[in-house]
């Protein structure tokens, strides 16, 4: 008799080769590496010619005997926003998409009432759902991964340092997680209404709330993103200025931050462009002091993908086992 982790990998592995049998891995791999290459490949034009003119300047003030040589601020990981904005919009579009897929696939070959009436329990039936699922997104994570950091060497002309390599792998784990709480967010709400396609839609539209309007709203209200280059900057305010003009808007404040809390996207785009250098006030941050500026971030992303697996396990869970040899 089979184990449950037999059991479990058995479901995974199916999950799995259904998206390779599809050839719904294949193409959704062949989207993102696309406009993964395109976004480095604008962003990397300008690169290369700041490139050439800092090391234009380095050659000129070597030649001209000067000792202290300013150093280079290009930062070759920040060439990575354009892959992580895609990530953000279209990664979640094709996590609710595979979620959908798994639900209607699944009710459209009736395999489901077949893996029931094996002695499997929901438990297993969910868990390996789920960890076929991280399967197939970790490949494409992985493989935009390795194109964005082969377009940084042969486009960008700057091949990434191991650390720099680091930091791209816990965006990628970031992305991973992101893209999974979409995953489950469309398998979920597919599963629990009588036409699938309303479950997508339903789905799409939750998404196109937290991930386009909630930042959106909360960026608008907030009074120093009114003037190009800060509110507070133009008016010559400093930080401690600006923190005693806030304390009067408390309820505000409260408010228009809470609205933007509510966005997980919100979350992982702040954790990712810290980790890729996107903002130039994290430049020269250890991996330490950049997770003590985004613990609050990691933390919201961790709540929001447990509480949506949970949600997907419990979906499965809510429905019955059937008995070994009993017909659905």
């Amino acid at each position: 008799m089979s184990s449950p982790r037999s059991r479990v990998t058995t479901l995974a592995r199916h999950e799995y080769r259904a998206a390779v049998r599809s050839r719904a891995l294949v193409s959704l791999i062949a989207i993102l590496a696309i406009v993964t290459f395109v976004s480095i490949y604008i962003a990397a034009i300008a690169y290369r010619s700041a490139l050439a003119d800092y090391e234009v300047y380095v050659a000129a003030a070597q030649a001209g005997g000067v000792q202290i040589i300013a150093p280079s601020p290009l930062r070759l990981l920040s060439l990575l926003r354009g892959a992580i904005e895609y990530i953000e919009i279209v990664g979640a579009i094709i996590a609710i998409t595979l979620g959908y897929l798994t639900v209607s696939r699944e009710r459209a070959n009736r395999t489901l009432p077949l893996l029931r009436s094996r002695p499997v329990t929901s438990g297993e039936l969910a868990t390996g759902s789920a960890l076929g699922a991280l399967g197939i997104i970790s490949t494409l994570v992985l493989v935009t991964g390795i194109v964005a950091l082969l377009c940084l060497g042969l486009i960008g002309n700057s091949w990434a340092t191991p650390y720099e390599v680091f930091k791209v792998g816990l965006v990628g784990i970031a992305s991973v997680l992101y893209m999974f709480v979409f995953y489950s967010l469309g398998a979920l709400i597919t599963a629990r209404t009588r036409v699938a396609a309303n479950g997508l839609l339903i789905a799409l539209g939750i998404w196109l709330l937290v991930a386009l309007i909630l930042p959106q709203i909360g960026d608008t209200l907030d009074a120093d993103n009114q003037i190009p280059g800060g509110l507070f900057s133009a008016l010559a305010v400093d930080k401690a200025q600006e923190t005693e003009i806030l304390t009067h808007f408390g309820t505000y404040e409260f408010v228009r931050t809470g609205i933007e809390e509510l966005s997980f996207a919100k979350h992982y785009e702040r954790f990712a462009f810290a980790m890729s250098d996107v903002q130039d006030k994290y430049q020269g941050f250890t991996l330490a002091q950049l997770a003590r500026e985004k613990w609050h971030d990691i933390v919201w992303m961790f709540v929001y993908a447990v509480a949506l697996g949970y949600g997907l396990w419990r979906g499965f869970r809510r429905q019955p086992a059937l008995p070994q040899g009993e017909k659905s």
